[in-house]
């Protein structure tokens, strides 16, 4: 039987294989139902069939294993694929041991129903498997490495340049005719938002290096930090409406600036999606040694396959009534940041959005450092 007669007759168990491994990869499988982990399986055997009955010269084998060759079905699915794996947050190795599993069943299904017990191919396939992983992962290391390094070394030396924007723009606001207040204004709003962006570019640059986002633990009150966030996006945002609820002081040893940017990226990515018209409500409270934040928005319900993703840096979704917003930075980073904030104070964030409740993310934080 030739091998493509067998990829077609036994699609099904090579599909049901792809599946079970795509299961092992964890935690990106984590939650994944079968139809999200098979994707494009079943027409990239169909390509695979379909390229392999087709005739082809030397020459053309040749610039095929170059990479020189015009796109087609197969590099069409396979580009699409990636795609649509990035968007769930699978990583780079994880990606490429997908195609080497399916390779790897393929033979594996053939060579035991043609009767060959050495296996011979399968283990050739496996140490040219092995090397290209590790090559694969050291790779995109120290890709990865070098661009955090840059990008942390950008941001440093940007923060001096717009600090002496945001000065001069001040000084002008404080001592010029109206038309140049208003001037004045508009550059400080800019050289701010620059600084939010280059203060988040440096936190990303922190956890991504292993660093992690740094805090200062100190005796704080909780509300206090949120009527401040609040007050602050409500001067920019004059058209939402604000609910804030509590029912008692929260003190706790937390960081107060990191706290601050918490509830601020926070409530902003609720103004940003949440629907035009309805309140943002924020909510403090205390549950078993656990002071507890929530943020609720009405609106559109975050997509299943972004919850996956929602708290990944760099990662923004798109909704049908989503209003535009001039003054998020526009980088998809304020979830993660959030995030990792949390988690540097031992705490836990997590999202429930759907139709009938709208949006709530919870921020719980340990009333004592751990």
């Amino acid at each position: 039987m030739k091998l493509t007669q067998f990829i077609h007759e036994n699609h099904k168990i090579i599909i049901d294989d792809w599946v079970a491994f795509a299961r092992t990869l964890h935690p990106w499988s984590e939650g994944m139902n079968k139809k999200s982990l098979s994707d494009h399986a079943d027409e990239l055997l169909t390509a695979i069939v379909t390229d392999m009955k087709s005739p082809q010269t030397l020459k053309e084998q040749s610039e095929k294993s170059k990479g020189n060759v015009i796109d087609g079905a197969l590099a069409i699915i396979g580009q699409k694929h990636a795609s649509d794996r990035l968007q769930t947050g699978i990583s780079l190795d994880q990606l490429v041991s997908e195609f080497r599993a399916l390779r790897a069943s393929v033979l594996r299904l053939w060579e035991k129903a043609q009767g060959d017990d050495q296996g011979e191919i399968t283990r050739f396939n496996e140490a040219i498997d092995e090397t290209l992983a590790k090559s694969t992962t050291r790779y995109a290391e120290t890709v990865n490495t070098t661009r955090e390094q840059f990008l942390g070394i950008l941001g440093h030396d940007l923060r001096n340049p717009i600090g002496a924007i945001i000065m001069g723009a001040t000084l002008m606001a404080d001592s010029s005719d109206h038309e140049n207040v208003e001037v004045a204004a508009s550059i400080r709003s800019s050289a701010e938002r620059m600084s939010r962006m280059v203060n988040d570019l440096l936190d990303l640059t922190r956890t991504r290096l292993g660093a992690g986002i740094p805090v200062t633990l100190n005796d704080m009150e909780l509300n206090a930090v949120c009527r401040q966030s609040i007050s602050e996006l409500r001067a920019t945002h004059p058209e939402t409406e604000f609910c804030f609820d509590t029912h008692e002081d929260i003190y706790g040893r937390w960081d107060t600036d990191r706290l601050s940017q918490v509830v601020s990226n926070l409530v902003a990515n609720a103004i940003q999606y949440g629907s035009l018209g309805d309140p943002i409500t924020i909510q403090t409270s205390t549950n078993d040694g656990h002071a507890i934040l929530k943020v609720h928005n009405e609106g559109e319900p975050i997509p299943e396959h972004i919850l996956h993703t929602i708290f990944a840096p760099m990662t923004r979704h798109q909704s049908a009534g989503q209003k535009v917003d001039t003054n998020v930075t526009g980088l998809g980073l304020g979830l993660y940041i959030a995030s990792e904030i949390v988690t540097a104070h031992c705490g836990r964030i997590y999202v429930k959005s759907n139709e009938a409740i709208g949006t709530t993310f919870t921020v719980t934080l340990p009333l004592l450092p751990a």
